[in-house]
């Protein structure tokens, strides 16, 4: 949070005379009004007009650790939210084919991870037509500096490891991360 360090309060002393009152106390309630509303606005976590807020679809993809193979989808539905380097993700992916495709499977995010220590952005994620009976929970977290968010698995008395590709599949999901400004 940033706040305003230019206040600059009109001076009684740059009135001159009695006639320039009305003026004088016209213009210290604009600047003080002008200062209040700045404060507010930064305090209250501003959420910028949509001039300043990207928020747009964007076309969700998979891919992999092993080889890529040409994956067949049948659903791919994403918005984004982008306030300055904030940036917030909804995906809804479906694949009926994974080609040749090998590995642990990722996400594409459109934009890049701000570099980071630790892995610090989580996200929920849903997952559909993929066995699941064994697994109590699943989350998605986005990899610092990379496009890449990677699919993580838990169960019951073991350590989450990150998921691999299957044949078919579904991922629907919600992620925030810092993300670095688009060169």
């Amino acid at each position: 949070m940033s706040l305003p360090s230019n206040i600059t309060l009109p001076l009684r002393v740059d009135y001159q005379n009695g006639e320039d009152m009305d003026r004088y106390l016209t213009d210290l309630v604009g600047e003080i009004q002008g200062m209040y509303e700045n404060l507010t606005n930064n305090v209250n976590g501003f959420i910028r007009n949509n001039a300043d807020t990207d928020q747009s679809k964007w076309t969700p993809t998979i891919s992999t650790t092993g080889v890529a193979g040409t994956i067949t989808y049948t659903r791919q539905v994403g918005w984004s939210v982008r306030q300055g380097i904030y940036t917030e993700l909804w995906f809804d992916i479906e694949w009926s084919a994974i080609g040749t495709s090998t590995g642990k499977v990722y996400i594409d995010l459109p934009y890049k991870v701000t570099l980071s220590e630790g892995m610090p952005f989580i996200g929920t994620i849903q997952l559909g037509s993929i066995p699941f009976s064994p697994y109590t929970s699943s989350y998605v977290n986005a990899i610092p500096d990379t496009y890449k968010a990677s699919v993580w698995l838990s169960k019951a008395s073991a350590v989450p490891f990150e998921a691999n590709i299957s044949a078919t599949g579904r991922f629907i999901g919600h992620i925030k991360y810092i993300g670095l400004e688009d060169s």
